[in-house]
């Protein structure tokens, strides 16, 4: 069996997903996979998507030796594959309506008048649509109308190999160290970062990674730019810190929380989305109301003071992530739903 991925270069969470996903397939399963991706431009302009096919079938690519299709959901509709079953993963949905009150006027024009037209056309077509957590699904039900029985919910999964507790020596050791890891943007909350360091003794510092598209720098002395890292540095900075933070606005899943758990460590979050389907609130971390300061400020706090609090609940999280967010049950699942509809 073998089987096609099609994506949107420097979609962050999505290209991740794919990537790993696809690497996952061909080292714990029979199913070939090959990945091809969408230059970022025909998001914007899809008008001009049946010219990138004629480009894919000049490059020899050959779309018959596929099985099956699968590929993020925006504008999917335009790659179908005749008699090829087609599947869509959508990570979140952008017409949440805590998100939209953050959006300007340009974005709701687009993600309205745009995006969720191309959507529908994309839902309505394919044979399955995956979501990564069960906040996502609602969604795509709320806002779409779709049969639930077409809709599969397959959480994401963390390579617990890769993403686990080393023996990192600690920088600042007299510090605590929050980490927040992501793209720079509004939606995952960045606003709020400088506001909640202002509000934080000098014993907490925050180290912060540029993500896949963004490349902004704070000026505040007890905040750090890592940039964009690989995986394996990635790792390091989820060792050396004390607690992830993330005052995000809307995760279809949260990688980075479930990263973070992998490798024994806390989370401070916002209780939206889907991160209630990761963090127990007072059991493996704390999830604080949307945008205010003073919550997050008070939880980093109670876990900043109490070193013993963060081991029990880094330990915890570490086991939720075996159990329930491993990359090889993932599989299982994708592998068992492409084998049952081919």
């Amino acid at each position: 069996m073998k089987i096609i991925f099609l994506i949107n270069r420097g979609k962050a969470g999505g290209d991740i997903y794919f990537k790993r996903l696809g690497l996952s397939l061909e080292k714990n399963t029979d199913i070939k996979t090959d990945l091809i991706y969408i230059p970022q431009f025909f998001e914007k302009v899809p008008f001009f998507i049946p010219l990138y096919l004629i480009y894919l079938k000049i490059k020899k690519i050959n779309f018959d030796e596929y099985n099956l299709l699968h590929m993020n959901a925006e504008f999917g509709h335009f790659f179908k594959l005749k008699e090829r079953p087609f599947f869509v993963t959508i990570h979140h949905i952008v017409f949440d309506d805590q998100y939209q009150k953050y959006t300007s006027l340009l974005q709701k024009l687009f993600h309205y008048f745009w995006i969720k037209p191309n959507l529908l056309k994309t839902l309505m077509i394919a044979d399955k649509i995956i979501t990564v957590s069960n906040y996502t699904k609602e969604q795509v039900i709320k806002y779409f109308k779709i049969n639930p029985l077409k809709i599969k919910v397959i959480y994401n999964g963390i390579d617990i190999e890769q993403f686990r507790l080393t023996n990192n020596k600690m920088q600042n050791d007299n510090k605590i160290k929050l980490l927040f890891v992501g793209n720079l943007t509004k939606r995952k909350g960045v606003d709020l970062l400088p506001k909640i360091m202002n509000k934080l003794g000098d014993e907490y510092v925050l180290y912060y990674t540029s993500g896949l598209r963004t490349k902004n720098i704070f000026k505040q002395k007890k905040m750090f730019p890592l940039g964009k890292l690989t995986q394996e540095e990635l790792v390091k900075e989820y060792n050396k810190c004390d607690i992830l933070l993330l005052p995000t606005r809307l995760e279809g899943f949260g990688y980075a929380v479930a990263e973070a758990m992998a490798c024994g460590k806390p989370v401070v979050a916002t209780n939206c989305s889907s991160l209630p389907e990761l963090v127990e609130n007072g059991r493996n971390g704390f999830l604080c109301e949307m945008d205010n300061i003073d919550d997050f400020v008070e939880k980093i706090k109670v876990l900043g003071k109490d070193v013993n609090l963060r081991k029990r609940m880094g330990k915890y999280n570490r086991k939720k992530i075996l159990e329930k967010f491993n990359i090889k049950e993932m599989t299982k699942e994708y592998e068992k739903l492409y084998k049952g509809i081919v």
